[in-house]
């Protein structure tokens, strides 16, 4: 359609009778007119000035009303504007082959004004209809295509958030995994040495996903490594929960915790399992020992304490921890810690443990939830 308040007609027949009454009548009700006495001349105006409909008269000498018609429809500007053919009543026979060739509707001549008015007055009102909803369609998409290249960078700033690599402890191997069930989610791991030979490591599930979920893990991932630096796990749970209670109780939302600190060279690893429950030691023989549980997670309860326990780790041992995106992504499978732990047999490194686990997930579909997964190894070189 054009740009103009008032709509554009064109007119397009070898009588100048039918074309000075056509553009007489139109131009009495507001419409603009503009004429052309065959078809060439007719595809020439309406390239120069796109016009909102088309009455085309059928029988013309040179190129036809229905070969006109043809040609306006192969034209992107002109491919979408409604066509009216008038025709005598002996040609109503090439109608039909007018509306395959794409026109909208037809007036017999000699026409009668107010049915031709009528008929204009419709495809006109329709095709101002029909480029509104195409010119909100577009909005619709540029807004949609904004959005998911605001998504993308936030999901890549949300990657930088986590550890880019994994620690160089003497004795033990970490490894781990974070994959988004959308652009964006609500896992995290973190690991810190705030001191030589000491590793704090965290491991945390914001209910939900998507960008809510991602907002709150911002923030709890900045709590908890404030909290950290120069707390063992316990109070640094304390700490990092009394800090968030206001946020965590705006949103309605909670957090799931595993917050562990190991000490390298005593093998001793103290943690606090705030509502996690995915979290057990693999035995160098294969069994495995789950962890006792710290408390509810951060932000069911106000002024919740935090219960610190803590295990010593041997050759071969292995710390496994994931979120509850594991379990749910493969809801046809017993994933309980016996099934878990029978899969990481033979496993020659933390990372390929990791990649055993997210490999059971299933990522050929999209997750239904956020998973993560963290294994710390401890090494027979220690």
């Amino acid at each position: 359609m054009s740009d103009r308040l008032t709509p554009l007609i064109l007119v397009v027949d070898d009588t100048r009778m039918y074309r000075r009454i056509a553009a007489d009548l139109l131009g009495q009700v507001g419409f603009r007119v503009v004429e052309a006495a065959c078809g060439e001349d007719g595809l020439a105006v309406a390239t120069a000035e796109v016009p909102d409909l088309v009455l085309l008269d059928i029988t013309m000498p040179g190129i036809d009303g229905i070969e006109t018609c043809r040609r306006l429809k192969a034209l992107p500007a002109t491919a979408d504007i409604p066509v009216i053919f008038c025709s005598a009543l002996d040609d109503l026979d090439q109608v039909v082959t007018g509306l395959e060739a794409g026109a909208s509707d037809y007036v017999t001549k000699p026409f009668r004004p107010a049915e031709l008015l009528a008929r204009i007055r419709t495809h006109v009102r329709l095709k101002l209809l029909q480029d509104e909803q195409t010119r909100l369609y577009r909005q619709l998409d540029e807004k949609r295509r904004q959005l998911e290249a605001e998504l993308a960078r936030a999901g890549r700033v949300q990657a930088e958030l986590l550890p880019r690599d994994a620690p160089l402890l003497p004795g033990f191997e970490p490894a781990a995994r974070c994959v988004p069930a959308r652009e964006v989610g609500g896992d995290y791991y973190c690991w810190q040495e705030p001191a030589s030979g000491v590793l704090t490591l965290t491991v945390a599930d914001v209910m939900g996903k998507g960008m809510p979920a991602a907002l709150l893990m911002a923030t709890v991932r900045a709590a908890v490594r404030a909290a950290a630096r120069h707390q063992l796990p316990a109070p640094a749970v304390d700490l990092a929960a009394t800090a968030l209670e206001d946020d965590l109780e705006r949103s309605g939302s909670f957090v799931t915790l595993f917050h562990a600190q190991l000490d390298v060279a005593a093998r001793s690893l103290a943690y606090v399992d705030a509502g996690h429950g995915h979290a057990f030691v693999r035995r160098a023989g294969g069994r495995p020992q789950c962890l006792e549980a710290g408390g509810l997670p951060l932000g069911v309860l106000r002024g919740e304490t935090y219960h610190q326990a803590s295990i010593t780790l041997g050759v071969g041992d292995a710390l496994v921890v994931y979120s509850d995106g594991l379990v749910d992504a493969r809801p046809d499978l017993t994933l309980d810690v016996q099934a878990i732990a029978s899969r990481l047999a033979d496993a020659g490194s933390a990372a390929e443990m990791v990649d055993r686990l997210v490999e059971l997930a299933d990522l050929s579909r999209p997750p239904p939830d956020d998973l993560t997964v963290v294994v710390l190894r401890c090494r027979a070189e220690a």
